[in-house]
């Protein structure tokens, strides 16, 4: 079971929250991963940094926090990702809010299977998951949008 649970006076909601359902799905089955249940929550800053300080000790702002509560294959776990972070990340990659969101979205779930990116051999590998990822979703997501045009 996913969740998207909106912390936010920000006017944001996922444009489709079953079809990114479903394309999270693909990624923990190709991963041969189970979601038990995982609750994305998506939050301002200041939220984001109460969190980053009480559970992290840390005073500092952050586009994701991962939690994870996962066992063997069996995933489970909380990310909370800041929609101010995001639209400032955008900004500075020139890169689409959309494109920034689910690229944070992919690298969090990466996250809950175990992947890390301290080490830059860790790094390198999370970032070519996270562009095979990417580029399914916006294949995806294209012929999703075609078909209602």
């Amino acid at each position: 079971m996913i969740n998207f649970i909106y912390e936010t006076k920000l006017k944001f909601h996922l444009y489709n929250e079953i079809l990114f359902s479903k394309l999270l799905g693909f990624l923990f089955k190709k991963e041969k991963k189970k979601i038990k249940k995982i609750n994305y929550i998506f939050c301002e800053d200041k939220f984001l940094i109460k969190i980053n300080k009480k559970f992290l000790k840390k005073n500092s702002s952050t586009d994701v926090l991962t939690f994870k509560y996962s066992e063997n294959n069996i995933i489970s776990g909380e990310i909370f990702i800041s929609i101010n972070r995001i639209k400032f990340n955008s900004l500075k990659f020139k890169n689409s809010f959309y494109d920034e969101l689910k690229r944070v979205i992919i690298h969090a779930g990466l996250h809950l299977i175990g992947y890390n990116d301290i080490k830059k051999s860790e790094k390198n590998l999370m970032s070519k998951k996270e562009y095979f990822y990417l580029f399914f979703f916006k294949k995806k997501l294209c012929l999703i949008r075609k078909n209602y045009v």
